[in-house]
């Protein structure tokens, strides 16, 4: 009988021996290693699904035409917690189970959120350029202590963010209709209306995924009841953003800044790019989560969400819960 066959689409080489490899292949699996890049070709992925049972996928689009020929596939490990290219409703109809790794790159997201807000607020980069420029002056910042946060969706990376913004003494506000307010109230924060957090956050940061009813939320009405000179920042996905009508916002003087991980196209282009461009935005190639501890952390989850499945029983984080109804083999 021929063993179960992995495709994995991350980077592995995050250690010597590398352990997600050597956990994958103790437990008898033959690993096809080709990791996917920017800007993850469909066709590529499509072509190595066709043979493997089981995918630890980054940032491939998992829909009917990647996956048309994997006949075999029983599970897609999502190395990481967005599953916006992940057709769920066609995994769920063909028993494919999809997992992602919620709370493994909390930390390191967090961190990035933090260095993000403190170098608009300080006016890092600015200040950079001017030294390097042969200026040395630098507009008047501000300090964190005298500011308030406000966290649109407080799950593991927006609870993160309360913590080591509460240890810079911030004000902090939260909505998010989903976590329990003693939950909020623990982190030393005030749950709030939507409108109540906008209009009174000096810093809003985005921690929310991206759905059909998100897709977009943040538009011209969203960013003209923001406060006056506050900053944006988006560690969540780009499509949270209308891109054009936050460009306006950051032209006009609405908002001061913007820190984004991710954009609306990745690698940036068209309106992506413009707003990347723009001397009031720090934007990075979505890489929060690009630390070695998480992103070993990440493929190891994925990879035991793989063997739990593969061998019968329900993974850990199952994204897709209904498919469970259909599976008799998970125990």
């Amino acid at each position: 009988m021929p063993r179960p066959r992995v495709l994995v689409r991350i980077k592995l080489n995050f250690h010597q021996p590398c352990p997600v490899q050597a956990l994958l292949q103790e437990t008898g699996y033959e690993i096809v290693h080709q990791q996917g890049l920017p800007p993850w070709p469909e066709d590529e992925t499509r072509e190595k699904l066709a043979a493997a049972d089981a995918i630890l996928a980054g940032g491939d689009y998992l829909n009917a035409h990647t996956m048309e020929k994997a006949e075999n596939l029983k599970v897609v490990a999502r190395s990481g917690v967005g599953y916006d290219r992940v057709d769920l409703d066609l995994c769920t109809e063909r028993g494919i189970v999809v997992t992602n790794t919620p709370g493994a790159m909390a930390d390191a997201v967090a961190d990035e959120a933090l260095a993000l807000m403190l170098a608009l607020v300080r006016r890092l980069f600015e200040g950079d350029r001017a030294v390097k420029g042969g200026d040395y002056a630098v507009s008047i910042a501000e300090d964190l202590a005298s500011m308030t946060l406000g966290l649109v969706g407080c799950g593991h990376i927006g609870a993160e963010v309360a913590r080591r913004a509460a240890a810079f003494k911030m004000r902090l506000l939260v909505h998010d209709p989903w976590v329990d307010e003693a939950a909020i109230r623990d982190l030393g924060a005030t749950p709030v209306s939507l409108d109540e957090l906008l209009a009174q956050a000096d810093v809003v940061s985005l921690h929310t995924p991206l759905t059909s009813e998100s897709k977009g939320m943040v538009d011209a009405a969203f960013l003209g009841r923001m406060k006056p000179g506050s900053f944006l920042l988006n560690n969540a996905r780009g499509g949270l953003v209308h891109e054009a009508d936050l460009i306006a916002a950051l032209q006009d003087g609405t908002l001061a800044g913007a820190g984004l991980d991710c954009q609306g196209s990745e690698p940036p282009e068209g309106l992506s790019l413009e707003l990347a461009r723009l001397d009031n935005v720090i934007a990075m190639p979505h890489a929060a989560s690009n630390t070695f501890t998480a992103r070993e952390r990440m493929a190891m989850w994925a990879a035991q969400s793989i063997i739990d499945c593969l061998q019968g029983r329900i993974p850990r984080h199952v994204v897709n819960r209904d498919v469970l109804e259909r599976l008799n083999h998970l125990t």
